[in-house]
């Protein structure tokens, strides 16, 4: 092999390959360009979407109270996305109030926090809401600290109950909801079943979820690939083999796990 046809194929790694995007909204585009650079032909079919909850009293009320608060902790870039939406709209700030202490789960919710001014106190190197909690206990004594945690509806209990079990008085705000995007599911749907995928990327376990509920969990001869254990986890559940996981938690360990699989596979 020429050396410049070894440097293509390492820099495209993915070239000609079809994965599924099943990410919503800006998030699909992030990844869907990086797949892009590395050859692949991104197919869009996001199996959520992310809308408002019916009910924001809670939200309101926690974002008109943020100076009661000793730590806010964001899971997602998505929670911080709808909790500065509340926040301007009962506040009329942009910015939170001066000393908050501010916690993140991972890079891309720092960043989220990042472009809206903010820089977090404290964001673990594993990015899972077990090293947050661990994270926050060995910060100081949760003993009588207040712990604002605005998120997903039906989000893992893991976080809120480690730090209250550390004495901390949690309150948990559903500040979104992720319901399935059935449009998105059954174009998914169709082309699993032409043979016009070869690999499903799962960045949620939501994600996970909700597909396998509307259209069942075969995925015929797609690969899958998950961002981490979380979502693998979720996937397993609910029938869905799991061919590649990330080992760091984001996109690019995500490309790079996805990457490493498809260099072996055609290798082995």
């Amino acid at each position: 092999m020429r050396a410049e046809e070894k440097r293509g194929i390492e820099s495209r790694p993915l070239e000609g390959l079809r994965i599924a995007v099943t990410r919503h909204g800006p998030q699909a585009e992030d990844l869907a360009a990086r797949l892009r650079d590395f050859g692949a032909e991104p197919l869009y079919a996001p199996t959520i979407r992310i809308e408002e909850p019916p009910d924001l009293d809670e939200l309101r009320r926690a974002v008109e109270q943020l100076a009661d608060y000793d730590w806010i902790v964001f899971t997602s870039a998505n929670g911080v996305a709808r909790f500065w939406q509340q926040l301007e709209a009962s506040t009329g700030e942009q910015t939170l109030p001066k000393g908050a202490r501010v916690a993140a789960i991972g890079p891309a919710t720092a960043a989220a926090l990042e472009r809206r001014g903010v820089e977090p106190e404290l964001v673990p190197t594993e990015y899972v809401e077990e090293a947050v909690a661990e994270a926050l206990i060995d910060s100081e004594s949760m003993a009588g600290r207040r712990v604002l945690l605005p998120r997903a509806a039906g989000a893992r209990k893991v976080l809120p109950d480690r730090l209250r079990a550390a004495g901390a008085e949690v309150d948990e705000v559903v500040a979104y909801e992720s319901v399935p995007d059935e449009e998105g599911i059954a174009a998914l749907r169709a082309g699993i079943d032409r043979g016009e995928v070869d690999m499903i990327t799962f960045a949620a376990a939501s994600a996970v979820r909700h597909f396998a509920e509307v259209a069942g969990p075969d995925l015929g001869n797609a690969k899958v690939a998950v961002i981490g254990p979380i979502t693998a986890e979720a996937a397993r559940t609910v029938g869905v083999r799991v061919d590649v996981e990330a080992r760091e938690y984001t996109v690019a360990g995500l490309l790079e796990a996805i990457s490493d699989y498809v260099t072996r596979s055609d290798t082995g």
